[in-house]
C-alpha cells in the first residue's frame, strides 16, 4: 500500500506493508483518543514526476496494463507527467488541504512508484 501525506511542507510518499483496514483503523482510533474529527472519503490524489527519468516508460506500461481508473499517467508538458491514483482521503475535515491519502496497487506498481518518487526527492 502507498501512503501519501500532504502537509504544509509538501508531499511525502511512503510504502506501507500494512493493509488498508489496519491503517484506517489505527487512524480512527488515534482521532477518537485525542478527540479530533476525522473524515474519510473515496477519491483521487495526484503528483508530478519528471518525464525524463529512468522508469517512466515502464510506469506507463504498468498503468496501461492495470484498470485505467486505479492509476492514470498523463503528460502535463514536455518536462512532467501527472500520476493520478484512486484511493481513500483521510483528513480532519472534508475540505482539509492537509491529510493522508492511501491506495493499494499491484506490488510491482507500488514499488516502481515509490522508487521513482524517491529519485526525484
Amino acid at each position: 500500500m502507498l501512503k501519501l501525506n500532504y502537509t504544509d511542507c509538501g508531499l511525502f510518499l511512503e510504502k506501507v506493508p500494512a493493509p488498508f483496514n489496519k491503517v484506517a483503523t489505527q487512524r480512527m482510533m488515534l482521532a477518537v483518543q485525542v478527540g479530533e474529527p476525522l473524515h474519510l472519503e473515496p477519491g483521487r490524489a495526484a503528483f508530478l514526476l519528471p518525464q525524463k527519468i529512468n522508469g517512466i516508460t515502464h510506469l506507463k506500461s504498468i498503468a496501461n496494463s492495470h484498470t485505467r481508473d486505479t492509476i492514470n499517467v498523463t503528460p502535463v508538458d514536455d518536462d512532467f507527467i501527472e500520476v493520478s491514483l484512486k484511493g481513500t482521503w483521510i483528513a480532519n475535515s472534508p475540505h482539509a488541504e492537509s491529510g493522508t491519502f492511501i491506495t493499494a496497487l499491484a506490488p510491482e506498481c507500488e514499488r516502481l512508484l515509490y522508487q521513482l518518487w524517491q529519485v526525484t526527492q
